[in-house]
């Protein structure tokens, strides 16, 4: 599927805290995420101010990137991965992308966006105003559930925007097990989501 949009920021985010994880398909695809992830577990690694203590920590930092980059866009939909990252000695948390063409009432796509009506809640979701300059009028929820098949509480962190400058209505999600750590860290996701923008493709340059 192509990619009508691309996300940039207003302000770089951290690298020690925000991965860009690539999602490949086709030929050679496999090849190009174990490159990715060797070289990407390298820098970020580079960036502890004590390094690894051992190559199998390295090592083990590529696996886990390459696992997302593999598997999350096999089972989730989503057009845009990153990974937050600021802790190595925790996992690793993804955020996912989604957009559609914008259609119908904004209250109505927002609510769907972050799962305000969504059942298998443990409770009603916390729901603030989400809107950004970069982004337009949007909502971000925090929703308990226990999903299908499964035992262990969890949280999702759901962010929704309509983006009328491109015409899409946008999510940015989360979800994971770990909910004291993800709780702790709500300001910088949402820092992340501010500083977030929507732009065409085209305009983004390569290094």
């Amino acid at each position: 599927m192509s990619i009508p949009y691309a996300l940039d920021f207003t302000e770089d985010p951290a690298p020690e805290a925000w991965i860009a994880v690539p999602i490949l398909e086709g030929r050679g695809a496999d090849r190009q995420r174990r490159k990715w992830a060797k070289k990407c577990a390298e820098l970020r690694w580079g960036l502890e101010p004590e390094g690894p203590s051992d190559k199998s920590q390295v090592k083990e930092l590529a696996r886990v990137l390459e696992g997302f980059s593999e598997q999350f866009p096999q089972r989730i939909p989503m057009q845009h991965l990153f990974a937050y990252a600021p802790d190595l000695r925790r996992d690793l948390v993804p955020f996912f992308f989604y957009a559609v063409d914008s259609q119908g009432p904004v209250e109505q796509v927002l609510d769907t966006l972050v799962q305000r009506n969504e059942p298998g809640a443990a409770q009603d979701p916390q729901i603030v105003d989400f809107t950004t300059d970069n982004l337009g009028k949007g909502l971000r929820s925090i929703r308990h559930f226990v999903p299908k098949g499964g035992e262990a509480l969890c949280m999702s962190v759901n962010y929704g925007w309509r983006v009328d400058s491109h015409g899409i209505d946008l999510s940015m999600r989360t979800i994971s097990d770990d909910l004291g750590w993800v709780s702790a860290n709500i300001e910088a996701f949402d820092e992340f989501a501010r500083n977030m923008k929507v732009v065409n493709p085209n305009d983004i340059a390569v290094d």
